[in-house]
């Protein structure tokens, strides 16, 4: 079954979740005059529940199959690097806590493809990317469950069960890496996303449970 943190029901502006790519927040059901409210729809922030099956249920196959887990809609900028499948979602100091955060819908729960707070400490995760959104858009990020991950085209290790970390200095941007390794630095636990749960191929996304609270009230 699906269920809600925020407030029931939550709205799709497409089929799939995986689909969605919203140039207004919440999407437009219907051309709404001026200063009137869409109620229901969604505003950045808001979070939904879904099972295994659901998740299936609302998958575009053709972009990525979905999980278990926690998803939340989120505003979405980048410099350099675009949103992708798997790729990691970063958040941003001025996007959270700050006057800019409740300053309007364009800076609030605000994520970014670029890694935060710098490629060799990518440490400000937010969740995952399950589409391609378009820059300035809004759409949906996983942010806990079992998620598909998008690796490096570099990484440590493919063996399964492994550590997941967002890979600093990655060769291909915001993707992460799969390590034995069993010394754990501070840089490392900053950056840690989960566990692999099957043989990690580079370049490839791979369903990782993400075992870190990176979701944000």
């Amino acid at each position: 079954m699906a269920d809600t943190f925020v407030k029931p029901p939550f709205y799709l502006s497409a089929k799939y979740l995986n689909d969605v790519n919203d140039s207004l927040q919440g999407g437009q059901l219907t051309t709404m005059p001026t200063g009137f409210s869409q109620y229901q729809q969604n505003i950045p922030g808001d979070r939904i529940i879904l099972d295994d099956t659901t998740a299936y249920a609302l998958s575009d196959t053709a972009v990525g199959t979905l999980y278990g887990g926690i998803y939340m809609y989120v505003n979405v900028t980048w410099t350099t690097t675009a949103a992708a499948v798997g790729g990691i979602a970063f958040f941003t100091g001025a996007s959270v806590g700050s006057a800019a955060a409740s300053g309007g819908p364009s800076t609030a729960y605000q994520v970014t493809g670029d890694a935060q707070a710098t490629t060799t400490l990518p440490a400000m995760i937010a969740g995952i990317f399950i589409n391609a959104i378009t820059k300035a858009n809004l759409g949906w990020i996983q942010v806990a469950g079992v998620a598909g991950v998008l690796f490096d085209s570099t990484i440590t290790s493919t063996v399964l069960g492994s550590l997941v970390v967002a890979k600093a200095t990655a060769v291909v941007a915001s993707t992460a890496d799969n390590t034995t390794t069993t010394t754990i630095t501070a840089a490392l636990a900053a950056a840690i996303i989960g566990v692999s749960l099957t043989t990690v191929t580079t370049s490839t996304v791979v369903k990782v449970a993400i075992t870190r609270g990176i979701s944000r009230i």
